[in-house]
């Protein structure tokens, strides 16, 4: 009996010297090791573990394929320096003083308040390769951070694996953040550089088809490649340097693509984000859950894990127990917030997703919303010679051409530069939020209940609606000739004889009187040929029984038109 315990001691004590032959790192005792690879502007539908058949995503796959894919992931806000700092403090902004981009940079964190620390009081050795923090996160980033120099794009992680090598503990858990940015403008632009070909890209939805957003797209679509890449590096340095089987591998995004309905939007293509998770022997290979989680959640969920304190009185929570498949649900509500960029993106949104429902508060719909995209003023007053400013569609001339002689061209402007001021959209059966129901009568209930909760929202975080700069206005823009029809829009089942106000966009001042049409499938009757262009028309509906009427809004001599998106009903009355 001795004799064999002997021989257990000698091959165990064989063991662990062979981990240290081959450098792997081994963690303290019931503390995994955290790797959480953060890029930046990755849309949530651009990899194949979210439904894309474009990009090559073999990492991210991996990924999913070995861990858990979460459907209804969410940052605090669209733009970096909010969500990162709302990452990093577990407060919601309001809360944690950074709103806008660019804003507050010289915002501090106490070390009491910086869940960061909290992980270097753990025990954790936590080290920053590539863009983790906004900008140099001065006064975010505890001094304890190793920050590893090097370029983020194409980012090369060997100084992260030479770290770890040569690190004095190798007992201590260690905590690596990786910020890609391949995915945040500039993208690839060479030829060579770029391997897909225009006619294999998608456009999101909602957006006007022309053959220069191919090419962004071409050129973003090999941007994710290249993360992916840097994926499989990571996962490299981890199967090489640390203990693989107590490593929870995270992947996540800071908000959506830079494109029109996307970063700097409250829509789900602004806000909600990939998330994947790996962590052997506690999370189940190929599982999925809708449970709803914020980015403020992430670091509490890490402290958890970790069986260590986290900051009190923070927003966020842990989902550990949804890692570890305990539980489905996490969040009823997820609030989400846009202010600006100093003189950019000026168009204040506030927003709340709940299990089915998204209901977005413009704040000002008086306001002509633009993005670093578009802009001309940023473009010529914020760039160097001979260098184009990281952000800017320098083809977006060609969207604007398009819009003088095509109406779904006209239409995609239209609906980019000016929005209601209120709108709800059924996710669950609406994902890319085409349909804005907040004028539909039938979800009246759910409309004031979705804006109670975004006011109660704003009331308990002393939202003061204050700007990041001066805003532009509707009046003082040109908007392409269009119009948007919000109600009825396709869907809906109206009675005869029931009175119902239609509803289309005021924005575009080309006329002063619109002409209403409705057709039951075979041809297009009147309802009026001339009623003020204010929004809104109270429309007696006709004593007809059909389920394929459409309603049409356009000027008087019919060049100018939007028609309901889809066909809806009229049923005889009771």
């Amino acid at each position: 009996m001795i004799a064999l315990k002997l021989k257990s001691l000698l091959i165990a004590l064989k063991a662990i010297l062979l981990v240290f032959a081959f450098g792997i790192n081994l963690s303290a005792a019931g503390q995994p090791n955290i790797v959480a690879i953060i890029a930046d502007d990755h849309g949530v539908y651009h990899s194949t573990v979210y439904g894309s058949k474009e990009q090559k995503t073999p990492h991210m796959q991996s990924l999913a394929n070995e861990g858990m894919t979460f459907s209804r992931a969410y940052v605090a806000s669209p733009a970096c320096a909010p969500s990162r700092h709302a990452l990093i403090s577990g407060l919601m902004p309001y809360r944690n003083g950074v709103v806008g981009n660019h804003e507050n940079s010289n915002y501090k964190l106490d070390a009491s308040e910086s869940l960061i620390q909290q992980l270097i009081d753990a025990g954790y050795d936590v080290v920053f390769r590539g863009k983790v923090a906004h900008g140099n996160g001065k006064g975010v980033v505890p001094t304890g951070v190793v920050r590893l120099p090097g370029s983020n794009n194409l980012l090369d992680p060997e100084n992260v694996e030479a770290y770890l090598v040569n690190r004095k503990d190798k007992t201590k858990p260690v905590a690596l953040f990786i910020g890609p940015t391949d995915t945040h403008t500039i993208w690839p632009n060479e030829p060579g550089d770029v391997h897909f070909k225009l006619e294999d890209t998608v456009l999101p939805p909602k957006t006007f088809d022309i053959p220069e957003a191919h090419q962004l797209m071409a050129r973003y679509n090999q941007s994710v490649e290249n993360v992916d890449t840097t994926v499989g590096q990571v996962r490299e340095i981890v199967k090489r340097q640390l203990d693989e089987d107590n490593t929870l591998i995270l992947y996540t995004s800071d908000h959506g693509q830079n494109w029109p309905f996307g970063k700097w939007s409250l829509y789900e293509t602004g806000v909600r984000v990939p998330l994947i998770a790996v962590w052997p022997g506690k999370i189940e290979p190929k599982s999925t859950t809708d449970a709803m989680v914020s980015w403020i959640d992430l670091i509490p969920t890490f402290l958890d894990i970790a069986a260590a304190p986290t900051v009190a009185g923070i927003d966020g929570k842990s989902f550990k127990n949804v890692l570890l498949g305990e539980t489905a649900r996490h969040r009823e509500k997820i609030f989400t917030v846009h202010k600006g960029d100093k003189t950019v993106n000026v168009y204040p949104t506030r927003a709340v997703r709940t299990n089915k429902w998204k209901y977005m508060l413009n704040l000002f719909p008086e306001f002509y919303n633009t993005t670093h995209m578009d802009i001309k003023v940023f473009r010529e007053g914020h760039t160097r010679a001979g260098q184009r400013n990281q952000h800017t569609f320098y083809d977006w001339s060609a969207w604007v051409q398009a819009a003088e002689s095509n109406q779904e061209a006209a239409q995609f402007l239209h609906r980019y530069h000016a929005r209601p001021k209120e709108e709800l959209y059924l996710v669950e059966e609406d994902p890319y939020e085409e349909n804005n129901l907040a004028y539909d009568p039938q979800y009246a209930d759910v409309l004031a209940s979705m804006r109670k909760a975004v006011q109660d929202r704003m009331k308990a975080v002393k939202d003061d609606k204050s700007l990041s700069g001066k805003p532009r206005l509707l009046k003082n823009n040109p908007l392409p000739p269009a119009f948007k029809l919000y109600f009825p829009n396709g869907g809906e089942t109206l009675t005869s004889g029931q009175t119902v106000n239609v509803s289309w966009s005021p924005f575009w001042k080309g006329v002063r009187t619109v002409k209403l049409e409705y057709s039951n499938g075979s041809m297009w009757k009147v309802i009026t040929n001339s009623t003020t262009h204010n929004g809104t028309f109270t429309w007696q509906v006709p004593a007809i029984s059909s389920k394929t009427v459409t309603l049409r809004v356009s000027t008087a001599d019919g060049k100018i038109f939007d028609e309901s998106d889809k066909q809806f009903s009229i049923s005889p009355s009771p």
